[in-house]
């Protein structure tokens, strides 16, 4: 007997969010369907990856979609946009930080929010991604309960407000964390010390935070408040103004934090 089809499905955007819940849905019990891009040529590049069709605009939709994920940059979520597309499908985007009414002229419509940084070079398993749900009503956060299940162990439901927030801690712990490895690969490279260094105990920090609360397991001379270290450092960053004020805020924060507790 042939495997019953959930949810027929089309993605909006080629980038490295679509890439990776392509290639999800395309292994699940869903059929991805359209892959719908500005850009045909990438569309149909892309499509050819996961057996589906590439399309270039909006009127190309299959009129047997059930669901589409609009996967693309937050400066392309306009109302104006969105309402281009047909009104009898459930319509959601994946962005962390645009509010759900942008989606209103649809009477279905909600948000498919994975949790996750994404690059196509890197591959993910899916099944361990959270995925953050919310809808305009109880049939379309049902149906995206059951295609977010049916991708990942890990499902939220919160709202705008909620995604807003969480979007904003996500980019102190994955955005900024990362610039603060690019700064430590870039006093390593000026020293001609070799970066790989470090990365024992940037595995080891990020263990830590598994199991505890981060201010649990803070450690550094500005936990300890040590002033003679830090001093040494803000003479070592003399020559570097910005990363010498990134130091000396970061520095501040956790003794402010030390004070709280």
């Amino acid at each position: 007997m042939a495997e019953k089809i959930l949810f027929n499905i089309a993605i909006v955007g080629t980038g490295n969010l679509s890439w990776h819940l392509a290639r999800a849905i395309a292994s699940s019990e869903h059929s991805l369907q359209q892959v719908l891009s500005r850009n045909k040529t990438r569309a149909v590049e892309f499509a050819k990856q996961v057996s589906a069709e590439g399309i270039g605009d909006i009127d190309e939709l299959s009129a047997n979609i059930d669901i589409v994920i609009l996967a693309v940059q937050d400066s392309v979520l306009t109302a104006k946009y969105i309402s281009q597309f047909p009104t009898n499908v459930i319509i959601c985007h994946t962005s962390g930080s645009i509010s759900m009414r942008v989606l209103n002229s649809h009477t279905n419509h909600g948000i498919f929010y994975p949790l996750q940084t994404f690059s196509k070079q890197k591959k993910l398993d899916f099944s361990n991604i959270p995925i953050c749900l919310e809808a305009n009503n109880s049939k379309v956060i049902d149906k995206l309960h059951i295609l977010a299940h049916s991708l990942s162990q890990n499902i939220y439901k919160i709202d705008s407000k909620q995604r807003k927030a969480l979007h904003l801690a996500a980019v102190f712990a994955c955005n900024f964390t990362n610039l603060m490895y690019d700064i430590s690969e870039n006093l390593c490279t000026k020293e001609k010390l070799d970066f790989n260094i470090l990365r024992p105990l940037i595995m080891e920090t990020a263990r830590k935070v598994q199991n505890h609360y981060p201010y649990e397991v803070q450690t550094g001379p500005a936990k300890r408040d040590d002033n003679k270290v830090i001093a040494a450092h803000k003479k070592l960053l003399n020559n570097e103004p910005d990363y010498e004020e990134i130091y000396m805020l970061l520095t501040n924060e956790i003794r402010s934090n030390n004070e709280e507790l």
